[in-house]
């Protein structure tokens, strides 16, 4: 059965995914950027934090992930992957707690950047092939 299947490469290699989180970044800065010349500077420093969270956090996620060792038990494996994604959750709402308490940001902005990051830019990201 693993012979029928030795061929076969996962997707989710370390380069993709640091092509993902440099998307992420650039997706916050362009929004920013056009939140900047819309409004001000206020909305557009709030939505690059909101990015700059995503892709940090996605960031992490996929180093913890990718630092396994090869050959590692699955148990290790799946408890890395549920600690690191739980660690992923909670650094994201320190850092949100921390950005709207201390430094005061926009929530709309804030909020749509997180989401243009995390979550668009992730489904787009992964309907287009890989070259």
């Amino acid at each position: 059965m693993t012979e029928r299947y030795a061929n076969i490469e996962p997707k989710s290699k370390p380069g993709l995914v640091v092509k993902l989180a440099f998307l992420q970044m650039l997706g916050a800065v362009v929004f920013s950027l056009v939140l900047y010349f819309c409004f001000d500077a206020r909305e557009a420093l709030s939505s690059l934090f909101g990015g700059l969270i995503a892709a940090a956090a996605s960031l992490f996620f996929a180093g913890r992930l990718f630092a396994t060792k090869q050959g590692a038990p699955a148990q290790e494996i799946l408890f890395r992957f549920y600690f690191s994604e739980a660690f992923k959750v909670v650094f994201t709402l320190v850092m949100m707690a921390i950005c709207i308490i201390v430094v005061k940001v926009s929530i709309l902005p804030f909020i749509i950047a997180y989401l243009l990051a995390a979550v668009i830019i992730n489904w787009l990201f992964f309907l287009v092939p890989e070259t």
